[in-house]
Formats: C-alpha cells, structure tokens, sequence
C-alpha cells in the first residue's frame, strides 16, 4: 500500500486517518489511558487522598500522587512523560499536521507515506506502556 513517496501535513494526517491499524492503535491508547486512570482512582482512595476524581485527567491523577508522595521521583518522571506523549498523540495529531502547533514530540517534516508504520508502532508502544503503568500502580495498591 505505501511505496515511501513523501508525504507531509494534512496528505499524511489523511493517511493516518485511513489506516485501520493507526486508528485502532488509537482507541486502544484510549482504552489504556481509561484503565490507568481508573487503577489510580483506586490507588489514592486506598491511600485515603482527598479528592474529587470523577474529572479528574490523568496529568491531575499523577500530579495528586506524587504531591502525596506515593511516587518515587523516577516513577513520576516516567508517568509524566507518558502522560504528555498520551495528550500530544491524542489531542494534537490534526493540529501538527495542520501547522497549528509545532514539532516536538512526533515529526511532521521530511516523511514518507510509508511513515504511517512508525506512528502506528509509536501507538502500539504508548498503549504497551500505558498497561504496563496501570499494572504497576494496580500493584502499589494492591501491595498496601
């Protein structure tokens, strides 16, 4: 399907946007996201932080713990960095291809159709990590 022919902006946003695998990918960083911020729901009950969680976002959720001092300094600079990957694949997709925000975390320049590869295996990974986050505070709390 893709034949490394240069791509870029909103052609290569369309390319994303058609491909069932990205997509995919991309509920699945929903699904991911949801369970996590559920296990850290459940966590700072547990460890009796006040709160109102019910819209509470996952920056907010993290940002609660590590003020309660339930994270170590690395755990907290891992779920922060995974937190701003999450936000920027699902909120600004359209915009960085639109040229409404800037590079920073994903590229916009210089790629090819072939490219849609790389974000779906960036997708896949997120969602890898995202699980793997939530098992590891689901066994914090269940460690308590």
């Amino acid at each position: 399907m893709y034949e490394g022919k240069p791509s870029k902006g909103l052609e290569f946003y369309d390319l994303l946007n058609k491909s069932e695998k990205f997509t995919s990918e991309l509920g699945k960083i929903a699904l991911a996201s949801g369970r996590l911020e559920v296990e850290f729901i459940m966590f700072l009950t547990k460890n009796k932080v006040k709160g109102n969680y019910k819209k509470a976002t996952l920056g907010r959720l993290i940002r609660l713990a590590n003020e309660n001092k339930l994270l170590s300094e690395n755990e907290n600079q891992v779920f922060d960095h995974i937190c701003k990957l999450r936000n920027y694949i699902t909120h600004n997709i359209y915009a960085l291809f639109s040229d409404s925000i800037e590079e920073t975390i994903l590229e916009s320049e210089n790629l090819l159709d072939s490219d849609v590869y790389l974000y779906t295996e960036t997708a896949w990974q997120l969602t890898e990590n995202l699980n793997g986050l939530a098992d590891v505070i689901k066994t914090k709390r269940n460690n308590l």
